[in-house]
């Protein structure tokens, strides 16, 4: 199918997204940790000084690796204006020409945003309501962002809602909250370095964040077989059989 496809499916079935957020760290360096640890796509926000470099470094040099970005903004005037004070911002616009796979945003998009650019890229905006969730799911987002609501995460996912929202939390995910939120409804997990890292020297190697990398996404893998059995089950199998597994809506 397409890289859309193939992006989406490499993001679902790692579950633990990382995000690269204003650590302070060498960018290179979590980059290489993160291809360490065996993951296959990564989600670089906007947030990072060295967004408008990274993000094209990336995709040039990590072709392979599929790419997220983060705290997008979808309406140009706002961005211009904001772009004042924060000089690495980039339009979605930009941020498409430059190839990446998806946009994230810790707020909504608009509709006609979400339409105009889900057919050939993740979309993953943040909902504050089970309509908000819905609304923007119709319109094509595939992914649905939320900030570690238990409650609103169990009622979009409960049986008067059919159980269609695709959820990817982040927000204090740390390895002691992701079972719970897991099986909340939660199908995907994203945390910051700033908290993956957290008590950790400023000096940290690369091999010191490949293992802690590996700490999230093993609890994650395990929390979701445990809730998920048949999508854990069907990762790395068949196309089709894949899809079939998943306990949400999708648009494939």
């Amino acid at each position: 199918m397409s890289r859309l496809f193939d992006a989406y499916r490499a993001f679902h079935e790692q579950g633990f997204v990382p995000i690269f957020v204003d650590s302070g760290l060498d960018s290179k360096m979590l980059v290489e940790a993160c291809v360490n640890a065996g993951m296959k796509g990564i989600e670089y926000t906007l947030r990072r000084p060295d967004a408008h470099e990274m993000i094209p470094w990336i995709r040039h040099n990590c072709p392979e690796l599929f790419l997220l970005a983060g705290s997008t903004l979808d309406d140009d005037r706002i961005l211009a204006q904001r772009k004042k004070l924060h000089p690495q911002l980039l339009s979605v616009a930009e941020l498409d020409a430059i190839g990446v796979d998806g946009f994230v945003s810790m707020i909504g998009w608009s509709m006609a945003s979400i339409r105009k650019y889900s057919p050939t890229r993740i979309i993953a905006p943040t909902a504050m309501t089970v309509t908000e969730a819905f609304q923007q799911t119709a319109a094509g987002a595939q992914l649905i962002k939320m900030m570690g609501d238990i409650a609103l995460i169990k009622r979009c996912r409960g049986d008067a809602a059919f159980g269609y929202c695709p959820i990817l939390v982040t927000g204090g995910q740390t390895p002691d909250k992701i079972p719970e939120t897991i099986a909340a409804g939660a199908v995907m997990i994203a945390s910051g370095f700033d908290l993956i890292l957290k008590g950790m020297p400023a000096d940290v190697t690369c091999t010191q964040v490949t293992d802690a990398l590996r700490i999230y996404m093993d609890t994650t893998r395990e929390a979701r077989a445990a809730c998920w059995p048949k999508m854990s089950a069907a990762i790395g199998g068949a196309q089709q059989e894949w899809l079939n597994a998943l306990p949400h809506y999708h648009p494939f």
